[in-house]
């Protein structure tokens, strides 16, 4: 099955599962060169196949290299180029040598894409939650920045990091509504573009950018202590758009399934 098809397809079973999708920020994606997508992960394979289905760039993914086994669901993520990530709790502590092997090759795989111009998609949570709020973030994302801005090339645009926010009405609901929320690229200052030193510790050099990314995607989500409070704010969002829109003459901005 081409990517293009295997999308497409993405797309007719979010059709089937959402009433309407929204996707605002279109805008902040830039034309040219490569760059990470960082999401928060409230709600498993759906929110891959949103960011996969809604993001206008050709976008590699990376998710749990379990889900590979199911019969439907394995060959749908092949065609999709997807990208495996193995986790800890899969492996025996015996095979952890191989288990980091495994991902530094995944890691290279994405960091390849991005580098040639390409997006690059990870949930730096590690794991889908109920949560109404980030998760505490691993440090994979950061790792796979600093590695494409290694292979990009001098004279390509250095790659962007670009937070979505997915804000569902009831994620389990049939029928329900979800919004899409693309958000301008990170602005890095110095200390976080830029490699990080060779002298310190795997988890110091990355912990930094991963802290950054941590509290962006706190503001993305508007981080809330339940998912009533959760609620109440996506829609006072939705009012405000349409407010908005009104006083400019406009419709509200959108892209329904």
């Amino acid at each position: 099955m081409p990517y293009r098809v295997a999308v497409s397809f993405v797309r007719w079973l979010l059709r089937i599962f959402f009433y309407r999708v929204e996707v605002t920020g279109l805008e902040n994606i830039p034309e040219d060169g490569g760059g990470l997508v960082v999401s928060w992960h409230p709600n498993a394979i759906i929110d891959g196949g949103l960011v996969l289905a809604h993001f206008p760039r050709q976008i590699v993914l990376g998710a749990r290299h379990g889900l590979f086994a199911w019969p439907v669901l394995g060959r749908l993520m092949r065609a999709l180029k997807i990208v495996p990530v193995y986790r800890r709790q899969d492996f025996a502590s015996s095979d952890e040598e191989m288990r980091r092997e495994a991902n530094r090759k995944s890691l290279d795989v994405l960091a390849e894409a991005i580098a040639g111009g390409k997006f690059a998609a990870l949930f730096p949570e590690g794991d889908s939650h109920d949560e109404p709020f980030p998760k505490e973030l691993k440090t994979g994302a950061a790792r796979l920045y600093y590695r494409a801005r290694d292979l990009t090339p001098e004279n390509a645009p250095p790659p962007v990091i670009i937070p979505i926010g997915l804000h569902y009405d009831q994620k389990r609901l049939l029928g329900s509504r979800v919004l899409v929320a693309i958000h301008p690229p990170l602005e890095l200052d110095e200390t976080l573009s830029a490699p990080p030193a060779q002298n310190a510790s795997s988890r110091e050099q990355y912990r930094p950018l991963t802290e950054e990314l941590e509290r962006v995607l706190h503001q993305v989500v508007h981080a809330t202590e339940s998912w009533q409070q959760h609620h109440a704010m996506h829609r006072g969002r939705k009012l405000l758009r349409a407010e908005r829109a009104h006083r400019a003459g406009a419709s509200p901005p959108r892209t329904p399934t």
